[in-house]
Parts: C-alpha cells; sequence; structure tokens
C-alpha cells in the first residue's frame, strides 16, 4: 500500500507538473523531463552512510539490528534508520555547480523531477530544501529500494523514455541506457566510458577523485608532529645514540601516528553535522564531502590491521599504553569532548600518554615530574583551543555571550575564564620542568653537562606568554599545535630546545 501511495503521488505530481507546462509560453517544449539522483549527484554524500553513522552514533545498540533489517531488504532497512534518526538536512553538502544549473533549466520552465534510492521522507525535506525547485519528488518507500532498474522502472511510468538522467556511478548505467540523454556528475571521464556510443551526453559536472592532499588533510599527518613526545624520554634519558632504541621509538612514533589518523578520521565521521556548522571545520575533507563518507569508513579497519602488525614488533607494554590511549581518544570522540574542563584534562592526559609511550617503548626511567609537567603544558595548550573558540564564536555572535559552541560544553562568554585557567597551567609546567631538572631522581645526571637544559625552561616560558598573547588578539589559530608547525619564530624555539639537548648530552 506504502507503494501504491508513494508512486501515485510521484504521478500526480508529474501530471500537474505537465498542466503548468502546457500553461507557461516560456517553456521549451523540446527539453524532455530531468530526473535528478540524490546521493553523490545533487549532495555531495550518501544520506545512507550519513544516517547510519548518525544512528551509531546515538543508539548505538542498533548496529545489533542492522543486519536483520537488512535481510528483509534494503528499502525495510532505510525506512528503519529514517524513523529512528535524520541527519541535519540543511548542512548537508551539496553540488553548488549542479544546483545552479538545474536552477537555469527550472526558469526556462523545464519540469525536473528528485528521484532516489533514499528514504522517500529523507529526499522529499532535500526537494524542500531546494524551495520548490522539483516537481516531482519520489524514494524508496519502505518496500521498494528505488535503486538500479526498479528507479528505471518508476520513471518510465511517469514519463516514459523521453527523459534526461543526472546520476553519479555505475549504478546509474541501466538508466542512461534508456534515456533520452545523460547529464554526468563525478569523475566524468570515467563514467563516459561505461556509456555505450549510442548514449548523448547532455552535460557534465566534474568532481575529481581524492587524491593524496586531500587523505592528507583527511589523515591530518601535521598532526603526527604531537607523537615526537615519544622521542622525549629518549632524548632525557641520554640514549640518543643508541640505534636500537632510536629504532624503537621510530616505530613507536608511526604507530602512534597511525592511532591518532584513524581517530581523527573516527572523531569527523561522529562530528560531520557539528563541523559543517564551524567556520574552518566545515572545509574538512569529509565534513565538505570532498572525501567520500564510505572511503572514511573504509579506512578506519585498514588503518587498524596496519597497526596490529607493528605492535607485534614492540614490547607488550608500549601495546598497553597504546591501547589506553586509543580507548581513551574513543571516549572523547563519542562523549567526553562534549564535557566541560573535563574535555581539557583528557586532552592533556593524551599527550601524556605519549611520553608514557615513549617509555614503553625503550624502557626508560618513568619521572612523576616529567608526567606533572606534560599534564600542565598540554592543559595550557588546550585552553587556548579552546580559549580561541569562544572569543570566535563571539566575535561572530556580537553580544550573545551565552550562545553554545556546536558540539562542545561551552560558551562564548567562557573566554576570560579560560584565559584565566590556560595562563597559570602554562607557567606552573615551566616551575615544575625546572623541578624535574635539578631533581635528585632526574634522568638528567647521565648528561654530561645538564645545566643547558636549563634554557629550555625560559624558552618555555617565553613560547607560551608569546601563544596566550597571540590568541587574546585574536591571532592565535585555533589549534596551538598547528600554529607552532607554521610560525617561524616557534620552530626556531623548538631548534634551540634540541641544540641545548644536544649541549648537555656530548658537551
Amino acid at each position: 500500500m506504502e507503494r501504491k501511495t508513494a508512486l501515485s503521488m510521484a504521478a500526480s505530481e508529474c501530471c500537474e507538473a505537465g498542466e503548468k507546462a502546457r500553461e507557461n509560453p516560456s517553456v521549451d517544449e523540446r527539453a524532455p523531463p530531468l530526473v535528478v539522483d540524490v546521493d553523490g549527484t545533487l549532495l555531495r554524500t550518501d544520506l545512507l552512510y550519513e544516517s547510519v553513522i548518525l544512528l551509531l552514533r546515538r543508539r548505538p545498540w542498533c548496529v545489533f539490528l542492522l543486519p536483520f533489517w537488512l535481510l528483509a531488504g534494503k528499502a525495510v532497512m532505510k525506512r528503519e534508520i529514517a524513523r529512528r534518526v535524520q541527519p541535519d538536512i540543511a548542512s548537508l553538502p551539496m553540488h553548488e555547480g549542479l544546483l545552479a544549473w538545474l536552477k537555469g533549466e527550472r526558469a526556462r520552465g523545464r519540469t525536473l523531477a528528485l528521484i532516489s534510492a533514499s528514504d522517500e521522507e529523507l529526499v522529499r525535506r532535500i526537494a524542500d530544501r531546494c524551495d520548490g525547485l522539483f516537481d516531482v519528488v519520489a524514494g524508496s518507500d519502505g518496500s521498494t529500494n528505488l535503486a538500479s532498474s526498479a528507479k528505471l522502472a518508476a520513471i518510465q511510468r511517469l514519463f516514459g523514455d523521453r527523459f534526461t538522467y543526472a546520476g553519479d556511478g555505475k549504478h546509474d548505467v541501466v538508466i542512461w541506457e534508456r534515456c533520452r540523454s545523460a547529464v554526468l556528475v563525478g569523475r566524468t571521464a570515467k563514467l563516459r566510458s561505461l556509456l555505450s556510443p549510442s548514449v548523448e551526453v547532455a552535460s557534465s559536472f566534474d568532481v575529481p577523485r581524492a587524491g593524496l592532499r586531500t587523505w592528507l588533510r583527511a589523515l591530518r599527518l601535521h598532526q603526527w608532529a604531537k607523537n615526537t613526545l615519544l622521542f622525549v624520554p629518549l632524548l632525557l634519558s641520554g640514549r640518543i645514540a643508541s640505534p636500537h632504541d632510536v629504532g624503537l621509538a621510530l616505530l613507536a612514533f608511526v604507530v602512534f601516528g597511525l592511532l591518532a589518523s584513524g581517530s581523527y578520521l573516527f572523531n569527523d565521521l561522529l562530528d560531520l553535522a557539528a563541523d559543517r556548522q564551524h567556520r574552518s571545520k566545515r572545509n574538512r575533507p569529509l565534513a565538505s564531502g570532498e572525501l567520500p563518507v564510505l572511503h572514511g569508513l573504509m579506512a578506519i579497519p585498514a588503518i587498524a590491521a596496519v597497526v596490529g602488525v607493528l605492535l607485534l614488533l614492540l614490547p607488550s607494554a608500549f601495546a598497553a599504553v597504546a591501547g589506553t590511549y586509543l580507548a581513551i581518544t574513543l571516549a572523547y570522540s563519542l562523549w567526553l569532548k562534549r564535557k566541560a574542563i573535563l574535555d581539557m584534562l583528557v586532552l592533556a592526559l593524551l599527550f601524556t600518554l605519549r611520553i608514557i609511550a615513549g617509555i614503553a617503548a625503550v624502557g626508560t626511567t618513568m619521572s612523576p615530574w616529567l608526567l606533572a609537567f606534560s599534564m600542565f603544558f598540554f592543559l595550557s595548550l588546550a585552553c587556548i583551543k579552546r580559549y580561541s573558540e569562544c572569543r570566535a564564536m563571539k566575535d561572530q555572535g556580537g553580544k550573545e555571550g551565552g550562545k553554545a559552541i556546536p558540539g562542545r560544553g561551552y560558551r562564548a562568554d567562557d573566554a576570560p575564564w579560560l584565559m584565566s585557567m590556560g595562563a597559570a597551567s602554562g607557567f606552573c609546567s615551566t616551575l615544575i620542568f625546572f623541578i624535574f631538572l635539578t631533581d635528585a631522581q632526574s634522568p638528567m645526571r647521565h648528561y654530561s653537562t645538564p645545566e643547558w637544559l636549563w634554557l629550555i625552561c625560559g624558552i618555555l616560558g617565553y613560547w607560551l606568554g608569546r601563544a596566550w598573547l597571540l590568541a587574546g588578539r585574536g591571532e592565535m589559530n585555533d589549534d596551538p599545535v598547528l600554529f607552532a608547525i607554521k610560525d617561524r619564530l616557534s620552530l626556531f624555539l623548538g631548534a634551540l630546545c634540541a641544540v641545548s639537548v644536544l649541549l648537555a648530552n656530548f658537551l
């Protein structure tokens, strides 16, 4: 009954569109109706994958129901998911070039139809977002999955064989082969090669495949700089000249880098809606649609397999620390990052776990002063990040200081408190690092002239003071690690720290 109702509604819409076209003298009667797909065509994402991710975030227990829904049919699965969760339609990325062209065709009086394999309720919401652009709207109705040949049959019932179809993949070939003309969206050269010479291509909108640069952005390779903390125990223990220990530290660095990249992908998939409302995060590959959501989902188990192999080459203590890091990272992505204060403490802990991992990898002595320094120092950096976000939100919202940051537990008017807490934590870390250097149990006793390391205290104090000064002026990137990597003075100060370690070790 649902199927009959849905198709009957589409047929009624088609008849109304035909009557309007006959009444409108500006209509080009030679132009066949234009049928447009949704997933990957009008949208730069896929509603099914977006919905599944949202379902697993809000109702994770439903993962056990997915196989049973799928056994009942794809249309049933889509309907069951749509009954429980629906993506934020207004924030979904669209193919703006195609949309502008469709509006031009509509202005000429051409009949436009939006027909998709996605659940009909979602398809209609997409059509509503387009402000009456489409005359006919249809989607999977809970019993029929409106894809491939089933979609072709539905289109032919509405328009016969005289229609133009806009699609994006090889699953659309069966429709293109029977239509009057084709509109290609995506990797158009590859799509053309799938079509027979008899198929006329009316227009094409090329979307390049995600390349190496896109993947590097998605994996946030620049964030691997954080994992240089794994070398801190090696440097401070005076074992930097040991090839075996250096090799273990390098291997540990790669493992933590892969864990971090996989975690970032996982976090970005969960945060799609929030990222699309953020001033800069909306440009991330997954949020913008530059990288398909499916590719992000597939990359996570691939990364996990590589990490599993590399862990076999490292001490079991390191594997335990890496597992703890991963568990806390997942908890942060799922829940902790939305808890004010706690989220920053967890970020500081994750940085500190990198130092602990370096200790476990090479078997050096663990100093409580070093770990305390790490917690306070990286708590200060986390405060800079949140302070920058709150300040930017307040600048955008004017007097709306109570406006919350999407996906976070902070409001715009929390900025002064964050500055106070962050500045205090930063300078506590400098003091604690000096205590670490002078403590009787410090590994500094292995150095020839450890006094050179005292320079690091002054360098840290200056860098933190400058970072907070820039943050207060609104000139700090919301990610202080990314700022440090790009800032020439920060790189110079980092080099000075390295030189002081070398002088302390070899002079």
